[in-house]
């Protein structure tokens, strides 16, 4: 793994938002880019036709690709680039052996056409061999989402619109009362404004999810912020809103939680870090903590309570449906 950032890029407006996104990133890390356009071949037998439709389709992809080099040069990001013949998921995925981190934007077109997460996104995220950050639709380099207010703290906290109330247990000095606290009682339980957020499942810190946080919140000066989740149980809020059974319920997910926020802090000291822990369906919670947060981070498959498919159902989810960049990291180190 070399320490380059690999960009798919295709002109459309979300390839663009994401070339922005890891310029700023390759600058930060300072790594160089390298930027790619991938074309399928025409599905022709006159060699002539598929010859021709290629020299075209190479010449459009090196026009593209020089406005990016332009936008690498401008922001003083080394870059080079290349235009590949061949179906766009399969490119990216080999290259990112070579990567350190791949971005792509959510949706792309010509040859990076998906559906609502995006055919190449939704594959990167999948097989890449190094951790794949997703930006979505509407979010601009510096100001968050189009037409949004800036991650700056300020964004209005929401909560899943359900009949219920999520429950929140935090980390101290985030703890107040004998009971459980509704996300709803103060606006900052659903803030994570200029935060860096990962999801943390049953692996703890054998998750590599957590150490690229870890290492990304501590090179853009971010404060971490660790974030479990369990499905609703029924009679919840009853059985919470009795003291020795909230006090009870605090103290086994602060013995789950407080090793891992521990090894963080002892690796990463000056790291501001600590825990939330919300009952709530996961894919949910996290989808709304992305409304407000710089970076949300996840693992490829969930363990615990993030159970999933290859990549995992709640890192799908989030990956469809979320509004701030999504960062997803391999089980096993490339």
């Amino acid at each position: 793994m070399e320490e380059v950032v690999l960009v798919g890029f295709d002109g459309s407006p979300t390839s663009r938002q994401a070339l922005d996104w890891a310029l700023a990133e390759a600058k930060t890390r300072g790594w160089p880019v390298q930027l790619v356009s991938a074309f399928t071949p025409a599905p022709v037998d006159d060699p002539m036709v598929s010859e021709r439709y290629a020299d075209a389709a190479a010449h459009g992809g090196h026009t593209l690709l020089q406005e990016a080099l332009d936008r690498a040069k401008a922001g003083n990001v080394p870059a080079e680039s290349r235009v590949v013949a061949g179906d766009p998921s399969e490119i990216l995925v080999d290259l990112s052996h070579d990567a350190g981190l791949a971005v792509v934007g959510k949706r792309g077109r010509g040859g990076f056409t998906g559906r609502l997460l995006g055919s190449v996104s939704s594959a990167l995220a999948a097989h890449a061999a190094c951790p794949t950050v997703v930006v979505p639709q509407n979010w601009t380099a510096g100001g968050g989402r189009n037409g949004g207010t800036p991650d700056n703290g300020r964004v209005k906290a929401r909560r899943p619109g359900t009949g219920y109330l999520p429950w929140l247990v935090s980390s101290p000095p985030g703890m107040r009362g004998n009971k459980g606290l509704h996300p709803d009682d103060k606006d900052s339980s659903w803030n994570y404004g200029g935060q860096v957020v990962v999801g943390i499942d049953a692996l703890g810190v054998n998750n590599p999810a957590v150490w690229a946080a870890a290492s990304t919140a501590q090179a853009h000066g971010r404060p971490l912020r660790l974030v479990s989740t369990r499905a609703p149980f029924y009679r919840d809020s009853i059985w919470l809103d009795h003291g020795e059974n909230a006090d009870r319920f605090r103290e086994d997910v602060a013995g789950e939680l407080d090793p891992v926020l521990a090894e963080v802090r002892e690796r990463y000291p000056e790291l501001d870090v600590s825990w939330n822990f919300y009952i709530g369906k996961p894919a949910e919670i996290l989808v709304h903590i992305t409304h407000t947060a710089e970076l949300m981070v996840l693992g490829t498959r969930g363990h615990g309570g993030f159970p999933g498919l290859l990549l995992g159902s709640v890192s799908q989810a989030v990956l469809h449906h979320g509004s701030c960049p999504m960062m997803v990291v391999p089980k096993e180190p490339a």
